[in-house]
């Protein structure tokens, strides 16, 4: 995939739907000081997009469902307390419980992205590359990767939060989350084939010979 194709997939239908018309929403009521509106009208239309996404897709995204989970409990938070904190904290308190999730992998067992590419892959990485130092490093670069992400995004919205109008705050942070993440999502497909490029070569060369061997035998 190249960096069109990337700006394609990222910037489709689904997110204006999901990311520019709440970010508008809340802007427009912000500006006739009907934030508490804005924020419940802007969080029902994000979650109801990606209801919507699921239902027409019928696939089961782990990391999205997580999404919606937190933002389905900030929002139900702003309705009860009557203040759009709740809602609009929640992407904080969801980046530190990955980063915490991410980083902590790196400490037990196998990291958290190498678990999740194993289970989509179903067996496609051959048992010689698994038994590389390589193979496992790859993964830990990348989870690490992920961990700093998520912080990186937790405390540019903490800032933001503290000393930025709501508007704002929800602009940027919904558009540096989900512009970041399908970014690095994308970066973390290409990683490991370039950082195993020359495991790859070498597997190449050697299905090459054994079948230059085979056909002489």
């Amino acid at each position: 995939m190249n960096f069109k194709q990337a700006i394609r997939q990222i910037f489709n239908g689904e997110f204006l739907l999901s990311v520019i018309i709440p970010i508008i929403i809340l802007a427009v009521l912000s500006h006739f000081n009907m934030t508490l509106l804005g924020t419940i009208l802007a969080g029902a239309w994000a979650l109801a997009a990606s209801a919507v996404k699921f239902a027409r897709e019928r696939r089961v995204n782990i990391y999205a469902l997580i999404v919606a989970g937190f933002s389905a409990l900030g929002l139900i938070g702003t309705i009860i307390s009557h203040s759009p904190t709740f809602y609009l904290a929640s992407p904080i308190i969801l980046d530190l419980v990955l980063a915490l999730a991410f980083l902590g992998s790196l400490l037990f067992g196998k990291p958290l992205i190498q678990l999740f590419a194993e289970y989509e892959t179903k067996g496609a990485f051959p048992e010689p590359l698994r038994r590389h130092p390589k193979y496992a490093s790859a993964w830990r670069i990348l989870t690490a990767g992920w961990g700093v992400l998520s912080i990186s995004q937790a405390l540019l919205r903490v800032v933001l939060l503290l000393s930025a109008p709501a508007a704002l705050y929800y602009t940027v942070s919904s558009l540096y989350g989900n512009i970041s993440t399908p970014l690095f999502l994308i970066f973390s497909f290409w990683f490991p084939h370039w950082y195993w490029r020359d495991l790859i070569k070498a597997a190449h060369q050697a299905d090459q010979d054994h079948q230059g061997e085979g056909s002489i035998a």
